[in-house]
């Protein structure tokens, strides 16, 4: 039987195939869409300028609090940067607010508050990661558009959460000026790479996150941000919001999972490619071919319930182990072609994330040299752990980055990244 034959014309019939994405054309489109966000016009991406750069040197042995607030976790530590490495004092990791039960605006300001207040008698500087949309303001504090990655805090568009916790912090006692600033997960990653990795020179910079959802940063001539009328030379961090990008083929099954979201018609690149969401679309196409009979009789792939990427993750490394997949599965021809069909939707969405990072390399214009690649700094599980999608990444940034656009990158990583990212942000901004 020829798997790959008969799962490659079944994902045509439906759009699902890696060969209705074009690279090029994607990033042709992708870049198109940056410039009209960048000049205030209609586009798919916000393009949100930050007002932070990635100028300046970290003074040592100066305590700030960094806070990660991310779609699964949230993480808080006093960050302190030495001549031997980074020092975190009093990390504490938990879930993120609404991820369990829904709350209102007042209650996560609130909680967070209580959160981070045995730390203030140490540190008046405080550097907030979060990773929702938001409106950052030229006093680096910022505006909440709102919260998605399915966590639920009502009340919150249109504050301005910097003040908020300013003002809750007072309530309860804590009297000094605190400066915050907010920022995004993609800003705190790439102004966390050269505080953690290869101090190399660079030819321009980005920030991935590639997790329970997505998002790209990346640095940008000051003259091309059209929205800010500078007449200036020098850069800007751009929080791209790039998980709202709508410029290319949204298959049946992407639509399918998009109508059963909780944000329907929204962050269709999010959803196609990120952990939260991936696994749904996998659902949709193994559950609508065991309906036309690409499997056994006896497999119960059609009665599967929504699963992620862990679990796609877990039958990808052990297709014949214990876990729901393999289970679905009756015959060996079963798991083949249920591996075949997850195969081609890893490929597909390694070829979006590719064009999400070409665009970025083609904007800024940067990576010309061997000797001097664009740094792209990577966070998130997804990327890191899911068997088989950080390769076939690499795979298409070789083929066409490097290939085809003669630009040269380099994918770095750390731990802590976000949180050292938050620090030096506060550090530098005060």
């Amino acid at each position: 039987m020829d798997f790959k034959k008969i799962a490659g014309e079944f994902l045509l019939k439906y759009q699902q195939h890696p060969d209705n994405i074009s690279l090029k054309k994607g990033t042709e489109a992708m870049v198109e869409e940056m410039k009209k966000g960048l000049n205030s016009e209609p586009s798919s991406l916000m393009m949100i300028p930050t007002y932070l750069s990635t100028e300046g040197s970290v003074p040592l042995n100066e305590p700030s609090l960094a806070i990660d607030a991310g779609g699964s976790n949230l993480r808080v530590s006093l960050v302190t940067f030495t001549k031997d490495g980074i020092v975190l004092d009093g990390l504490k990791k938990q879930k993120m607010f609404g991820t369990e039960k829904e709350m209102t605006n007042e209650e996560f300001i609130e909680e967070l508050t209580q959160l981070i207040l045995p730390y203030m008698d140490k540190t008046s500087d405080i550097g907030f990661c979060f990773s929702f949309p938001s409106e950052i303001l030229p006093n680096k504090d910022g505006r909440v558009i709102g919260f998605n990655k399915d966590v639920k805090i009502t009340g919150a568009e249109n504050t301005i959460l910097g003040e908020e916790i300013r003002a809750c912090l007072k309530k309860h006692g804590v009297n000094k000026d605190i400066d915050i600033v907010i920022l995004n997960d993609t800003v705190s990653t790439l102004l966390g790479g050269p505080a953690i990795a290869d101090p190399r020179m660079v030819d321009g910079q980005i920030g991935l996150i590639l997790g329970t959802g997505t998002n790209t940063a990346y640095s940008e001539n000051l003259r091309e941000i059209k929205k800010l009328n500078c007449d200036k030379d020098g850069k800007m961090i751009i929080n791209m919001e790039s998980g709202g990008f709508d410029q290319f083929p949204f298959g049946e099954f992407d639509k399918r999972m998009d109508a059963k979201s909780s944000n329907p018609g929204e962050h269709k690149f999010e959803k196609c490619v990120s952990g939260i969401y991936l696994g749904n679309v996998i659902t949709e196409t193994l559950k609508q071919a065991a309906l036309e009979g690409l499997f056994s009789e006896k497999n119960t792939i059609a009665s599967l319930p929504s699963f992620g990427m862990s679990e796609v993750d877990k039958f990808l490394r052990a297709p014949y182990g214990d876990n729901m997949l393999a289970k679905a599965c009756a015959t060996e021809d079963d798991v083949e072609m249920m591996s075949t069909f997850i195969d081609y939707a890893i490929e597909r969405a390694a070829k979006l994330v590719v064009i999400n990072i070409a665009a970025c390399i083609v904007k800024m214009d940067g990576g010309k040299k061997v000797s001097a690649p664009v740094r792209v700094m990577v966070e998130g599980s997804t990327f890191y752990k899911c068997y088989g999608y950080k390769e076939r990444i690499e795979y298409y940034m070789q083929d066409y980055v490097v290939n085809t656009l003669h630009r040269h990158y380099s994918f770095v990583g750390g731990d802590d990244v976000n949180l050292a990212g938050s620090a030096i942000a506060a550090i530098l901004n005060r």
